[in-house]
């Protein structure tokens, strides 16, 4: 996998044991719904860090702790794709 498809994973994961939907998380993130619906449905190529951190912040995760996960392992990663 991807790192988007990944932290698409993970999300929608998190927004799942909350009972979220994106525009719960739009509010808080300060993130559009169209954004997080975009991760949501691995439409990006790359994602940047700083929209990890938001993403994270939203959960009170810190970005390690959201990224600790085997999937975000290098060698686990297809990081050209």
């Amino acid at each position: 996998m991807n790192l988007v498809e990944v932290v698409s994973k993970k999300l929608g994961s998190l927004m799942s044991k909350r009972g979220w939907n994106i525009y719960k998380l739009s509010r808080l993130s300060g993130l559009t719904p169209n954004c997080i619906q975009v991760i949501l449905h691995r439409d990006y190529r790359d994602i940047k860090l700083s929209t990890v951190i938001i993403l994270a912040h939203c959960f009170d995760l810190t970005a390690a702790e959201f990224l600790e996960e085997k999937e975000f392992l290098y060698e686990n990663l297809d990081l050209f794709k």
